[in-house]
């Protein structure tokens, strides 16, 4: 009978555990909220503040940095007195026949030169607005003539779907059926848009389920009780996030300095466990398979390991399409323990509820779990970051541009396939090094297919000026950190935003006065130049985007705070404020480097350790270099287009923290980035060109 009874226990205990595993493949059910959720203290959707976030960027620009009483430094409304007050209080530090004596010494050539960009620019900005002005009277800066545009395109949206009948749609879907079938457009194209059809289709349908879900009720009162209770706790957070992180982080250190000072004291304790537990191993009469398995383990030579199982193609993709969506198993989300597998593999998990949680969310896996996310989102990352710069590539290696679905397919299964797996801090490092050359080499395909089908001796200009896609590439980074966040499980990691911003402080140093003055810098600009227009390449207005106010040249007047606020002493005030928040970010991300520099020393001498802790080197020196380079910086005056990016940029850390705070992983977001990579190209928006195409003659 005893015997029968250990025959039965495999059997049970299998059975039973067949029930634990089985929920684990089971997704976890959205739970539904209670109607007092609804009116609680929530902040709106993180896809409201994405979308809020491009239309704020935008008037950043248009309104703030673009406008000629910002230029200027106005306030509405301007009258003919007020302007020509304010130009001749401008040209005190900028005009070239005045810096001797604003300078209190002779002013260095880069200095004269500097001070003549800016004089220039508000000499357009006088003109603009006298031109403007009619009949001498007042006039305002700014009527609000961004949020008409906006809702004029929507009107304009709303009236193009309804002036089309049932019988439209149904003409436009058969026309589209009709040549998918005869295969109208050539049998690849049709095969190409099949497949593109599928994709836009399966995106459709989860985002279909994603609302059905939600319910229609639920969805309006979740609608009404946004827009009325949100926006508040979403400015709040927004505004102390910056702290909260710097506080956790600073709390984590505390953490970790305690459990060094106690590790001696564990590892005394260790030992006599250990000793224990080998006297008790000593007694026992059989050994069990798992026991044999370990034994057997233990007994492999010295400096050997077992080798693990290779994961396969299938099984990579699955594991990154499980961490996009972020559909977690029912035990991974109702269980404590880390992200990260018995096998390595990194398991989908929740973000935590509550502001706090989110930012202090943290286990002990940290780089196997930032290593899994960086491969999941690897491909988003590229697919972004190349989108302007391959035109180029294909212009100076094939003398054409391919443009169109194949090519995007194409280029889209090289990024898949063809391109290693990188590094979490390799990843930082490819956001900085496209941050610094962003105003470089972004061009849009179009422009270079014109100037690919020009005939004779050419020239291609380029020129960089602030446009929607520079928006749009603030929102990805800010995105793509979020994402990254809940994927890896690690609610206050380094801002993708702020090394981004670090590579656009690098290209700005280089444009300082002190680095142009040194012999090797200025020759090999001109070495970098002279071979590029061997290419048939020339950069056109490089110094005036970079062209900077402070040191005694452009800060006596003009900027946004002066338009904004008026007063001189406030505006000051607003400035010195405004960039202490700034920096609070980037410093959290320099120090975060710093302390995973020194972590990567401590285990220099073996494999792939060396790579890393260059790699973290890099990025924390980038980080000081910004820090500096930005704390010496003039807000209260008018700086060139790349200084107001690069002010923007370092707003998206901030839009990043925030976001970092909810899940944004799903169908939205899959939506979100295809639109992303639909529209960062060029477009119309409050007359900024990104390329001119010129015709040297032969």
């Amino acid at each position: 009978m005893t015997e029968k009874k250990k025959e039965d226990r495999p059997a049970e205990a299998q059975a039973q555990n067949e029930k634990e595993v089985k929920p684990q493949d089971e997704a976890v059910p959205a739970p539904q909220k209670s109607l007092r959720e609804y009116f609680s203290w929530r902040p709106v959707p993180w896809w409201v503040c994405f979308f809020l976030g491009i239309f704020l960027l935008t008037k950043f620009q248009v309104v703030y940095n673009d406008s000629p009483c910002a230029v200027l430094g106005l306030q509405g409304p301007v009258t003919s007195s007020d302007l020509k007050k304010a130009f001749r209080q401008l040209s005190l530090c900028t005009h070239p026949d005045r810096l001797r004596g604003r300078l209190k010494r002779p002013p260095s050539p880069e200095e004269l030169r500097r001070g003549e960009i800016i004089f220039n620019r508000a000499s357009a900005a006088k003109d603009e607005l006298f031109k403007t002005q009619k009949n001498k009277q007042a006039m305002q800066c700014y009527q609000g003539e961004l949020e008409l545009a906006v809702l004029m395109l929507f009107q304009q949206i709303g009236r193009l779907l309804t002036s089309l009948g049932l019988e439209d749609y149904m003409g436009f879907f058969w026309e589209l059926v009709w040549n998918l079938i005869t295969f109208d457009a050539g049998i690849m194209n049709t095969l190409l848009s099949l497949l593109w059809l599928s994709f836009v289709y399966k995106l459709l349908r989860q985002f279909g389920g994603y609302l059905w879900r939600l319910g229609l009720l639920r969805f309006g009162l979740a609608f009404v009780t946004t827009v009325v209770i949100g926006p508040f706790p979403t400015v709040v957070n927004f505004l102390c996030l910056p702290v909260m992180r710097i506080v956790a982080f600073a709390k984590s250190l505390a953490a970790d300095a305690r459990s060094e000072e106690e590790a001696p004291a564990a590892a005394g304790t260790s030992e006599a466990a250990d000793a224990a537990d080998a006297a008790t191993a000593a007694k026992a009469e059989a050994p069990s398979t798992a026991n044999v398995k370990l034994t057997a383990d233990k007994e492999l030579p010295k400096g050997l390991r077992q080798r693990k199982k290779k994961e396969s193609e299938e099984e990579k993709e699955a594991r990154n399409k499980a961490l996009l969506s972020g559909e977690a198993p029912a035990a991974a989300a109702a269980s404590e323990e880390g992200p990260v597998a018995a096998n390595g593999q990194l398991k989908p998990k929740p973000v935590p509820e509550g502001l706090w949680a989110a930012v202090s969310w943290s286990h002990k896996e940290q780089v196997k779990a930032r290593q899994a996310a960086a491969s999941a989102m690897q491909f988003d990352l590229l697919l972004i970051l190349t989108k302007p710069v391959i035109p180029l590539i294909m212009l100076v290696a094939l003398g054409q541009v391919w443009n169109g679905l194949f090519s995007s397919i194409v280029i889209g299964h090289a990024l898949r396939k063809w391109v290693p797996q990188m590094s979490y801090e390799a990843h930082h490092l490819l956001c900085a090094l496209f941050g610094a050359m962003h105003t470089l080499l972004g061009v849009s395909a179009s422009k270079l297919e014109d100037y690919a089908q020009r005939e004779g001796s050419k020239m291609l200009h380029l020129t960089w000026a602030w446009s929607f896609k520079d928006v749009l590439s603030v929102m990805h980074m800010g995105q793509l950190g979020a994402a990254v966040t809940a994927m890896s499980a690690l609610g206050n990691e380094p801002s993708y935003a702020a090394s981004f911003a670090s590579g656009i402080a690098l290209r700005i140093a280089v444009g300082q006065d002190f680095f142009q003055g040194l012999g090797f810098v200025r020759s090999g600009a001109d070495y970098f130049q002279v071979a590029l227009k061997d290419l048939g390449i020339s950069l056109d207005a490089a110094e005036e985007v970079v062209a900077y106010s402070g040191g005694g040249i452009g800060d006596c007047g003009g900027g946004p705070f002066r338009m904004l606020i008026g007063d001189e002493t406030l505006a000051s005030i607003a400035a010195t404020t405004l960039k202490a928040w700034l920096l609070l970010l980037p410093a959290l991300s320099t120090a975060q480097w710093f302390q995973r520099t020194i972590q990567a020393q401590r285990m220099l001498g073996r494999r792939w350790k060396m790579t890393r802790f260059i790699q973290r080197l890099i990025l924390f020196l980038l980080g000081v270099l910004q820090i500096c380079l930005f704390a010496t910086s003039e807000l209260n005056a008018s700086n060139g287009a790349l200084i107001n990016y690069w002010l923007a940029m370092l707003f998206g850390c901030a839009g990043e923290s925030l976001l970092s705070t909810y899940d944004i992983r799903g169908p939205v977001r899959q939506i979100i980035f295809l639109l992303l990579f639909l529209f960062m190209e060029d477009l119309p928006t409050a007359n900024l060109s990104a390329l001119s195409v010129q015709e040297t003659p032969g």
